[in-house]
Formats: structure tokens, C-alpha cells, sequence
């Protein structure tokens, strides 16, 4: 099976390998590396939340040139940052499009009875913008912070125990699974000869489709009882101590803080 599908999973499972080249980043000695993983936590969710809040484009570019200097300070690549960061925002794009005519306003272009308005384009440009900040602030967490403190920054939070449950369960083996999928993918190819039509390649993902849903019902079960054999029952522990706070980490909160007042004040600025 090597079409369409075939060439999907192995895009997916390569995607999910080069997350671990982000525990390597994590490991660095950078600015956000040496945060309190609470601090980077919150103040990561409060400079999203500003750009939520965000109206104007002006607020939106800022708060990503903060992103970008946090990225810098961190030793984290921004080509990569960018690149980890680019396909919501361009989906994002492709649902918005059509407010581009849709939107009441100045005319831009015309053609095929249709006309482009200059606050269609601005509602457009803005919203991608506020996605894909959105989205490169959610990534630098990732790429600065490694996996087990960011459950332990989440269980010190408060948050609830089957919340904490489910993102650690789901990132431990989400690996796993896509990885017993291409080892399907891979032997149907070792035992497939010359090119597959359309057709066949469908047909063949199909049963894939099944063996592997049976495959991962049955490493399921063996977990859950593996867990349940260790103790599961218990709810996760912090796997990270928590240290003093510095000066930095009350820079960052200080700086998500005054980012999500501005916001507010900017939005409802008459």
C-alpha cells in the first residue's frame, strides 16, 4: 500500500517521532527551560488568552514578537518553531476565506461575480494570525518544556485528576499506536508486488483499518490491567519537585499578565 494512505501514516508517524527531537530542546539550558513548568504553564495559556482577546492586528503582531524573542532567548530554532506552527493556521485560512467576499466593505477585486472587500481580507489576515500564535505559543510549551513536568505543573494546578489521566495517557501512547500502524503498513508493502491501483490501496487501508482497531482494543486492555496490577487506581503523582521561584518567573508572569490586561483594555476601547 503505497498511495494516498500509505504515505499519510508514514507523515503522521514521522511527525510524532520528531517530538521527541523536543524533549532534546526541553533539556537545554534557555530562558523558558529554567521557568517554574507552573509559571511557563500559565503564562503560555495567558499570552493565548490575550490573543484571543486581541482585536486589532497591531495587539496580535506583538504578542507573537513576544512569542519570537521567547523562542530566541530559549535556543529554540524559530524556522522550526514556524514550521511545527504552520498547518493549523493555513487550514484556518482556508475556512475563513470565503468572509473575504462575505464581509460588507471597501472593494478590493472583482471577477466572477464576486468582490473581495478590504475588511473581508483584514478579518481574514487577522484570524489566521491569531491561530497561528495561538498555536506557536502551545508548541514553544511543548518544545521547551518536557512532558512529565508539564503533568506535573497540571496535577499542582489543580486540574482534575481524569484530566491529567487522559493527557498523560494519551501522549505516553499515542507513539505506541502509530507506530504498530506503520509496522501494518510496512508489512502489506513487504508483501505487496509492483504499484497498487487506487482501488486496491482503499481497499487494502480498509482492512488495516480493522486489524488495527482490533490491535489497539487489545494493547488497551493489557494496559489498563497493567496499571490496575501497578497501582493505576491511585491518581498520578508530580514527576518533577517544585523549586523556589526566581526573578525570571515572576518576569514572565508579569509580562502574560500585563499582555492579557492590555487586551482586554484594547478590545473594549471605544
Amino acid at each position: 500500500m503505497t498511495g494516498v494512505v500509505g504515505r499519510s501514516v508514514e507523515s503522521i508517524t514521522g511527525a510524532l517521532r520528531r517530538a521527541f527531537a523536543a524533549e532534546r530542546i526541553a533539556a537545554t539550558d534557555g530562558f523558558l527551560q529554567r521557568r517554574d513548568p507552573r509559571i511557563t504553564v500559565c503564562s503560555i495559556a495567558g499570552l493565548a488568552l490575550a490573543v484571543m482577546l486581541a482585536r486589532s492586528l497591531a495587539a496580535t503582531l506583538v504578542v507573537g514578537g513576544v512569542t519570537v524573542a521567547l523562542a530566541r532567548a530559549s535556543g529554540v530554532p524559530v524556522r522550526r518553531l514556524l514550521a511545527r506552527s504552520a498547518v493549523v493556521p493555513i487550514a484556518s485560512a482556508v475556512v475563513v476565506l470565503p468572509q473575504a467576499v462575505l464581509l460588507p466593505g471597501d472593494p478590493l477585486v472583482r471577477g466572477f461575480g464576486l468582490v473581495v472587500t478590504d475588511a473581508g481580507v483584514a478579518y481574514v489576515v487577522a484570524f489566521t494570525l491569531r491561530v497561528g500564535a495561538g498555536v506557536a505559543l502551545l508548541s514553544l510549551i511543548v518544545m521547551t518544556t518536557s512532558f512529565s513536568a508539564v503533568v506535573a505543573a497540571l496535577r499542582e494546578l489543580r486540574v482534575p485528576v481524569a484530566l491529567a489521566w487522559v493527557v498523560a495517557i494519551t501522549y505516553r501512547y499515542l507513539f505506541l499506536l502509530f507506530d504498530e500502524l506503520q509496522r501494518l503498513v510496512l508489512a502489506r508493502n513487504s508483501r505487496t508486488a509492483g504499484r497498487s491501483t487506487l482501488r486496491g490501496g482503499w481497499r487494502d487501508a480498509r482492512r488495516i483499518a480493522g486489524t488495527f482497531l482490533l490491535r489497539t482494543l487489545d494493547r488497551g486492555e493489557r494496559v489498563g490491567r497493567g496499571m490496575r496490577a501497578r497501582g493505576g487506581a491511585r491518581p498520578p503523582s508530580p514527576y518533577v519537585r517544585s523549586e523556589p521561584l526566581d526573578g525570571g518567573d515572576y518576569a514572565l508572569a508579569g509580562l502574560a499578565g500585563l499582555a492579557v490586561v492590555g487586551s482586554v483594555v484594547i478590545r473594549w476601547l471605544p
